[in-house]
C-alpha cells in the first residue's frame, strides 16, 4: 500500500454503526478493570490499559500509526523528542559501556551524550563526518550503541544508513538513527538495517507547530524494553498531544511533498545568488552526499541551509530582514522558519566545536513551509540585497 494511502486511511477504533471518524481523546489517568481476574489478565498478557503513565488508548493509536508508516513492529510515543532520545539511549547502555556517535547531531542530543551519559559511567566516541562516511568496525569495536542522524542538523549531511548499519552490527553495536528531518515519507531506516528510528514528533509528524512529542520505532522486543524504561522515567505522551499527532500525520505525505518542492526551488535560487557562499541541500548536484541521498531517500526534504558572505553580522542582517520567515526554533511545520544555528540551536557549542560540526558563523537554516515558493524566494531576494 502506498504511504500516502497509509497516512489517509481510516483510523483504528470501534466498528459499530456511527463510530467517530476523528480519533477520540481519552483523558483518563486510570482505568477500571471490573474484577481481579481482569487485573490478573492485564499483568499476565500486557494487554489493556492500567495507568496513564504506562499507556493510553489515544496514545496507542498514535503509536500503531507511526509503526505502520515506519514499517516497524511497534513504536513508543513520548512527551518530547528529547524524552524519546534519552529513553532510547538509556535503555540501550549501562555503566561501563561505550557509545559511538557522529558529531553532527541535534544540540539536545549532544548535551545528553556530553554531559549526562558520562555521569552514568557511559563513555562516548565521537565520529566526524569523514569517519562516518568511511566507518570501519574496528573504529567502534566494543561500542554498545552507534547513534546517527540523517539528514543532519543543520548542515544536512546524509549518512549511508545501510552501510552504517552493517558496520555497526559487525562491531556488535545496536544502531539508532534520528530521522526527524526526513520523516517516514522520505526515508525508512529500519528497512536499511537500522535497529531503532527516532523522531521528534514536534516537527514533520505533527506538522502544525502545536504539539511537543517524540517517538521511537523498532522491533517488538526493543520497543517493549524502551516502554518499560518509559514507565519508570515518566515520559509518556499525553492523550491530547497524541490526538494532534494523529491529526497531523494524516496529511504528512501531502505536506512533505509540497515542502520538498518548495525547498528545491529555494535552494536553486540561493545557489545562484552572489551574496551566498554555499548552499546545503541534498537535492543539489553540489551536495557532497547527493548520490547517497538519491539512493536512500525518496525526496530531498524541506530543510535548506546556506552560508552568506560576511559571517555572523551578515547572517544576522539577512535573518532580521526576512518578512515571511518566522524567526523561531523547531522546524517541519506549515509555516516557514529561519534561524542562525550558531546563535540558537548550537550556541552552547564553542567556536571549535561548531567548526568540527560544520557549522559556520554565517550559516542560516530554513525550514520551508507551505507558502508559495515564489513568495519565499522574493523575501530572500530582498533580505540578501
Amino acid at each position: 500500500m502506498d504511504i500516502r494511502t497509509r497516512c489517509a486511511k481510516r483510523l483504528e477504533g470501534t466498528r459499530e454503526i456511527g463510530h467517530p471518524m476523528a480519533l477520540p481523546i481519552v483523558p483518563s489517568s486510570t482505568f477500571d478493570f471490573g474484577d481481579q481476574a481482569a487485573v490478573d489478565c492485564y499483568y499476565e498478557t500486557g494487554q489493556g490499559f492500567l495507568y496513564g503513565r504506562y499507556e493510553n488508548p489515544t496514545v496507542r493509536v498514535a503509536e500503531r500509526f507511526i509503526a505502520d508508516l515506519e514499517q516497524a513492529d511497534d513504536a513508543a510515543c513520548f512527551g518530547s523528542g528529547m524524552a524519546a532520545i534519552s529513553t532510547a539511549v538509556l535503555s540501550s547502555v549501562r555503566a561501563g559501556d561505550r557509545v559511538a556517535a557522529q558529531r553532527e547531531l541535534y544540540g539536545g542530543t549532544v548535551a545528553l551524550l556530553t554531559h549526562v551519559l558520562p555521569q552514568h559511567g557511559v563513555a562516548v566516541e565521537w565520529l566526524d563526518a569523514a569517519e562516518v562516511a568511511e566507518l570501519e568496525a574496528r573504529r567502534i569495536a566494543g561500542c554498545k550503541l552507534l547513534y546517527l542522524e540523517s539528514p543532519t542538523n543543520p548542515a544536512l549531511r546524509i549518512v549511508d544508513l545501510g552501510r552504517a548499519a552493517r558496520i555497526g552490527h559487525e562491531a556488535g553495536a545496536l544502531v539508532a538513527v534520528d530521522s526527524t528531518f526526513a520523516s517516514p515519507i522520505l526515508q525508512r531506516p529500519l528497512g536499511l538495517g537500522v535497529d531503532l528510528v527516532i523522531h521528534s514528533a514536534t516537527k514533520y509528524l505533527g506538522g502544525h507547530t502545536d504539539l511537543v512529542g517524540g517517538v521511537v520505532a523498532g522491533s517488538k522486543e526493543r520497543i517493549e524494553r524502551i516502554a518499560q524504561r518509559r514507565r519508570v522515567l515518566g515520559g509518556t505522551m499525553d492523550p491530547f498531544s497524541a490526538f494532534l499527532l494523529v491529526r497531523g500525520m494524516r496529511t504528512l505525505a501531502l505536506r512533505v511533498e509540497a515542502q520538498c518542492g518548495g525547498a528545491a526551488l529555494v535552494a536553486t535560487f540561493l545557489e545562484r545568488h552572489p551574496a551566498v557562499e554555499r548552499v546545503f541541500y541534498p537535492g543539489l548536484d553540489s551536495h557532497p552526499d547527493r548520490a547517497v541521498a538519491q539512493r536512500q531517500m525518496s525526496g530531498s526534504g524541506g530543510m535548506v541551509a546556506f552560508e552568506v558572505s560576511g559571517g555572523t553580522a551578515a547572517a544576522v542582517r539577512v535573518h532580521d530582514r526576512l518578512k515571511l520567515f518566522s524567526r523561531a526554533a523547531s522546524l517541519g511545520g506549515i509555516e516557514s522558519l529561519v534561524s542562525i544555528p550558531a546563535k540558537m540551536s548550537h550556541r552552547h557549542l564553542d567556536a571549535a566545536q561548531r567548526r568540527k560540526a560544520g557549522i559556520a558563523d554565517g550559516l542560516l537554516r530554513l525550514s520551508i513551509g507551505l507558502e508559495a515558493p515564489e513568495d519565499l524566494i522574493a523575501d530572500l531576494e530582498q533580505a540578501l540585497r
